[in-house]
């Protein structure tokens, strides 16, 4: 059959199946986590509703049941601030170097114009708009204060401020009276005053008198329906103005409450809502009256299992209902709403995915139970989830767990039983820390845990642990290890069988509490702790491992940060390998001499050797080994160990590195591999050779992380990160499967756990290899495109059609391995301001070249007339590479066009193109765009 007759029939065949990727990640959960602002349109209950945290910009409206994910920006923000619009269905959302603007409730986003000020390139500090003015928008940077009037179309700096003086708030009132916080005024252009006051659009500026008791600013919000009532606080006390700042009555603070946020109650312009970050909301009716009605724990404010009241980080009014509604974002315990004014709370985080996630576990025989731990939490959190079904729903797992983050989770494998259909309650330890809230100390445990029914409920486990400052303490627990021949018979040889146990002998690592007060001292409390009894006696078990030492020239110390990670011999229980960092290292000055990276132990963590040699050094011959934080040991070979390593504070400089001698040396296996710091390790079971790894690795915006693998060990790698962000995994799990059976990976992030179910893809671009197979030959080379690994091609949607087409992207010349391959709608990217119709019809290509310093590729849009008007190439991305000041569109000129539906593109890793600032690495986002004349051609946008 011809191939076009062959690719016609494949669109057809093809239709219902996935589009681009062999492998794409899904994520269910669990929902909730860490909610950094919420903001509301007021004028209707369908007025866009916007929130943000570590797992992205989620959008709904008062009327929906569930957020969903924003598109339309960039893959990935560090989001500075959101404003939603009073009336109209305008949303401004600021990054740490751009304003982009919707008119549409979020779904499709522009990128606001460079900002007045001096040089193009500024941190953005916060941003305001006008309520009932949408197109009035203020942005504070750090050139100082933007303004624009129509929609940020252009921007003119205000007047009358200070180049050496820092200001670090913004608002506007209804009637264009913008204010401003004054950080530091060097100069006394503002007298001294903490807040100034523009009635004239920025061209000038009145000092404002804050009464005495306010330290400082840290909040300042206007009533959208006054234009002269003001609130101001520093976290403590709250002060109100009904006369726009000339006069001042105290407001607060609640009992107990410190202050981080304020909301102006639906339909009162004078009630008045506090987010408390001791726990809970408060509420005054009347605000002069500074009469406060708390609502806590007892009234649905709680997401941990110790009854603490929510962190409360942001507030945001929705429009009038039935009853006061309002939305309130707990620090790391997701979303809650009432409907009454407070006086009841239930959790909103349907579809919310910014629960961190650092800890997986899963049953050794039932894939469908898994146990997640949420980290990064210093507030009240969920802690711990588990689900029955694989990961498609999560039940928090919580009850009697005084910690705040989990970093380890370990099954005792000895009390499961081996028939997958029980829902047995076995034995489980958690490990993290329980600091820290609640803000009382007595609160505070040794941080390891342990249930005896699969989760649901659990103890403290830290008996032992050495007590500092009154407490239990070995700072943040981060590993846990089972010996498998522990129980109390043991066989002959190899592990204890299910049913055998419970094992009696586990270790718990992580930072211990190092004395600094001068080198050489030892540890308060040790990094390794180690259990006979199945967890109810601790005693340390560190010996060999440093003690600080000072800086040479200096009164500071080098100490270790802690122990990571912790490994094991398959067949020999006794010989172990722990994974260590650095802490107190400077970016500039005296280089650490301490020992680092990979210890080792044959009494079974007793005592510990370095054992790093091969590893890189962080300065020189006679300086520390990098950073160790991730470790694993082939199943099938105990002597082959893959440590994943980083230098201290050093960025997109992910490796790993293999020992086949049981860590007495180790060489570099880390080709294709992207982004910054490794997280986690995992080697397939299922693998007789031991030659199938993973590695975890996290990223930037601009240098995305991802998971990659290695059928070779570590020989090369692949990335298989389509659908995970860009921040990407922090933990890894497989769940058992039958040999044969593709692998089913999870992966724990800042958005939940994600799911990757593997399909067959040969050749490792990231497409399946049944696509593939039945596309047929997508570069007319003569060979099938499954089996090359320079060439992929998918099946793409025709926008606004029911038709798909067929993507092909082929490597002429200067690489061997095409990774990643995606057909990217525009309309999940910013909207180009020069781009026509084409780049909406056909979309664009993400490609990824591992290990690849320059190539050229060509890319055919099946199909597609690129012959007439003004086609150019149009990408997206960093205009240098790994600059993410500079993440934008622009004319690409290293692409030439080939007849009518191929495009030739040149790529250098060091130039404009790649988004990575690696020169083994080039990741490139682009396609075809009909320009509405020449004028724009060159990139001047």
């Amino acid at each position: 059959m011809p191939f076009l007759q062959r690719s016609l029939l494949a669109v057809a065949l093809l239709a219902a199946c996935p589009f681009a990727s062999a492998g794409t990640w899904v994520t269910h959960g669990p929902h909730g986590g860490s909610v950094f602002k919420i903001v509301a349109g007021r004028s209707a209950p369908d007025a866009p509703i916007l929130a943000y945290g570590n797992g992205g910009v989620f959008r709904r409206s008062a009327a929906d049941t569930a957020w969903s994910r924003v598109d339309g920006l960039p893959p990935s923000l560090y989001v500075v601030d959101v404003e939603a619009a009073a009336m109209a269905h305008v949303l401004y959302l600021a990054s740490d170097y751009a304003v982009y603007r919707s008119s549409d409730d979020g779904r499709t986003w522009t990128r606001a114009s460079r900002f007045a000020g001096a040089g193009d390139v500024q941190a953005v500090f916060d941003v305001a708009m006008r309520p009932y003015a949408s197109d009035s928008l203020a942005v504070l940077t750090s050139a100082g204060l933007s303004l624009s009037n129509d929609g940020g179309v252009t921007f003119a700096p205000a007047a009358g401020l200070d180049p050496a003086a820092s200001y670090g708030r913004v608002a506007y009132a209804n009637d264009g009276t913008l204010y401003l916080q004054v950080d530091y005024d060097p100069n006394a252009t503002h007298a001294g005053a903490r807040l100034i006051r523009s009635t004239t659009g920025g061209a000038s500026w009145t000092p404002l008198t804050l009464p005495a008791s306010l330290s400082w600013v840290s909040q300042i919000m206007t009533a959208p329906e006054s234009s002269s009532l003001l609130y101001v606080g520093d976290g403590q006390t709250v002060f109100g103005s009904a006369d726009a700042g000339d006069s001042w009555f105290l407001v607060g603070p609640p009992a107990d409450c410190g202050v981080n946020a304020l909301a102006v109650a639906p339909g009162d312009p004078f009630g008045l809502y506090a987010g408390c970050d001791d726990g809970g909301v408060a509420y005054a009716p009347y605000s002069a009256s500074a009469i406060w009605t708390p609502f806590g724990a007892g009234n649905g404010l709680v997401a941990n299992g110790t009854g603490d009241a929510q962190q409360i980080g942001t507030l945001a009014a929705l429009p009038p209902g039935p009853g006061p509604t309002l939305l309130a974002g707990s620090l790391d315990g997701g979303v809650f709403r009432t409907t009454d004014g407070g006086a009841t709370w239930a959790p909103a985080n349907d579809g919310f995915e910014s629960t961190s996630i650092r800890a997986l576990a899963t049953h050794p025989y039932d894939a469908r139970v898994v146990l997640a731990g949420q980290s990064d939490a210093t507030t009240t959190s969920h802690g711990l989830f588990r689900s029955a079904d694989g990961g498609a729903s999560w039940n928090v797992s919580n009850a009697k767990l005084n910690a705040e983050q989990i970093r380890a989770i370990a099954i005792d494998p000895t009390t499961v039983d081996a028939d997958p259909n029980t829902d047995e309650p076995f034995t489980v330890y958690a490990a993290g820390e329980s600091y820290r809230t609640p803000l009382d100390e007595t609160r505070k445990d040794g941080g390891i845990y342990k249930s005896t029914d699969r989760g649901a409920t659990w103890t403290t486990i830290d008996a032992g642990i050495a007590l500092v400052n009154g407490r239990p303490d070995m700072g943040l627990v981060r590993a846990l290890w089972l010996d498998p021949r522990s129980c109390a018979a043991p066989p002959p040889s190899g592990p204890c069988p299910a049913g055998g146990g419970p094992l009696r002998t586990i270790l718990a690592a992580g930072s211990g509490v190092s004395d600094r007060t001068s080198p050489g001292l030892p540890y308060r409390s040790a990094r390794i702790w180690r259990s006979t009894d199945a967890g109810a006696n601790w005693s340390p078990s560190d010996n060999g491992l440093p003690l600080p030492i000072a800086r040479p020239g200096t009164s500071g110390t080098f100490a270790m940060g802690g122990v990571v990670a912790l490994a094991a011999d398959p067949t020999n229980a006794s010989t172990l390998y722990a994974a260590t960092f650095l802490a107190g290292f400077p970016a500039s000055g005296p280089v650490s001499t301490i020992a680092n990276g990979v210890f080792k132990s044959t009494d079974g963590g007793l005592n510990w050797t370095h054992s790093s040699n091969g590893l890189p050094r962080i300065g020189g011959p006679d300086t520390s080994h990098v950073d160790v934080l991730a470790l694993a040991v082939s199943p099938a070979d105990p002597q082959m160990l893959y440590a994943a390593t980083a230098p201290p504070y050093a960025p997109a400089s992910a490796a790993v590195y293999r020992s086949t001698d049981g860590g007495a040396t180790w060489t570099s296996r880390s080709a294709g591999i992207a982004g910054r710091s490794p997280r986690a390790l995992l080697v397939d079971p299922n693998d007789a050779t031991g030659n199938t790894v993973y590695v975890a690795v996290d990223g930037s915006t601009v240098n995305p992380g991802g998971v990659y693998r290695t059928t070779d060990g570590g020989a090369t790698w692949n990335s298989h990160s389509l659908g995970l962000p860009v921040t990407a995994a922090m933990a890894l799990a497989l769940p058992p499967r039958a040999s044969g059976e593709p692998a089913r990976v999870l992966a724990g992030t800042p958005a939940g756990v994600s799911l990757l179910v593997s399909a067959p893809d040969g050749d490792d671009d990231g497409v399946d290899d049944v696509i593939e197979a039945s596309i047929g030959d997508g570069n007319f080379d003569g060979v099938p495109d499954a089996s090359q690994r320079n060439v992929a091609s998918l099946l793409a949607p025709i926008v606004g059609s029911k038709q798909n087409f067929i993507l092909t992207a082929s490597i002429v010349s200067g690489c061997a391995q095409l990774d990643n391959v995606e057909h990217v709608a525009a309309q999940r990217l910013p909207v180009d301001p020069v781009a026509a119709t084409e780049q909406q019809l056909w979309g664009l290509v993400r490609i990824e070249l591992p290990g690849c310093a320059n190539a050229v590729v060509d890319v055919t849009f099946h199909g597609a007339n690129f012959a007439g008007g003004n086609h150019r190439w149009r990408n997206y991305g960093p205009m240098k590479p790994g600059d993410e000041t500079m993440l934008d569109w622009y004319a690409y000129s290293q692409a030439r066009r080939l007849g009518q539906q191929t495009w030739r593109l040149t790529l250098d890793a060091t130039r404009q193109g790649n988004w990575r600032g690696d020169a083994n690495n080039i990741l490139f986002i682009g396609g075809p765009s009909d320009l509405p004349d020449f004028l724009f051609a060159n990139g001047f946008d």
